[in-house]
């Protein structure tokens, strides 16, 4: 799935896609197994196994958002420091390999292997490509666009652009950083609420009589009922608190 490919790349774990999600689909599968054995209502285990699916990407979406902010503040420096190469003529190699030792510390080790792809001889652009999904953000995917311009065009051409898009990030920034505080807030405490009301239900099978009607087919319907219920109100608070950001409107891949 895309949604889950972008949600993995912008958390930095496009290494260990395949193995986290086995390791993933492991856990929940035991969890399921032995909630199911120690409340004897599979029903409600499944629902709390699909739950914490919804958790896990969550998770995901939290270690996505605070890696891109930490991401985002240093890439107007990335582009100052194109802008000056460009205005001294230095080529785009000796630029990666300066990036790379001397850069932003979280980015040197993505321009380390951008400029050893480069270096070796092939086209560019799966290197550039390379170096997207390794970091996974609207800013990589803009600078690889702007560096496959600059090989094309001439570095001399694109001092103007360089200086004019860091100049756009930061104001930027500073603009969406205010709403994403707030809003991260009021989001958060929202979908922590959905937890409340099985959490209520693991306390009432404690109950024989509780665990008796929540294992017969009638308390599977309800809990089934319920699992949609949250799915739904899951779905709309989603939507009612999204707001339009930029997108990754440069990354095909």
């Amino acid at each position: 799935m895309r949604f889950y490919r972008d949600l993995i790349e912008a958390a930095g774990l496009s290494k260990l896609k395949n193995e986290l999600s086995v390791a993933v689909t492991i856990a929940l599968v035991i969890t399921s197994l032995a909630l199911s054995f120690v409340t004897s209502v599979p029903a409600l285990a499944v629902c709390i196994a699909i739950l914490l699916t919804a958790a896990f990407l969550e998770i995901l979406r939290v270690i996505a958002s605070s890696r891109a902010a930490a991401f985002e503040r240093l890439w107007p420096q990335v582009f100052d420091s194109f802008q000056n190469a460009s205005q001294a003529s230095i080529s785009l190699s000796e630029q990666l390999e300066y990036l790379a030792t001397n850069g932003p510390e979280r980015l040197r080790n993505q321009f380390a292997k951008l400029a050893f792809e480069i270096q070796q001889g092939g086209e560019i652009a799966p290197a550039l490509a390379k170096f997207q999904s390794s970091i996974g953000s609207r800013q990589a995917d803009f600078l690889a666009l702007l560096i496959e311009l600059s090989s094309e065009l001439g570095s001399n051409s694109m001092a103007e652009t360089w200086g004019r898009a860091a100049s756009e990030l930061r104001s930027e920034q500073a603009l969406f950083g205010q709403v994403m505080a707030k809003q991260g807030w009021v989001l958060g405490s929202a979908k922590i609420s959905l937890a409340a009301p099985w959490l209520i239900a693991l306390v009432l099978i404690q109950l024989e009589q509780n665990k008796q009607a929540f294992a017969s087919e009638l308390g599977a319907v309800v809990l089934v009922l319920g699992l949609a219920l949250s799915a739904a109100a899951y779905f709309f608070v989603n939507k009612l608190a999204k707001l339009t950001m930029p997108q990754r409107i440069f990354y095909a891949a």
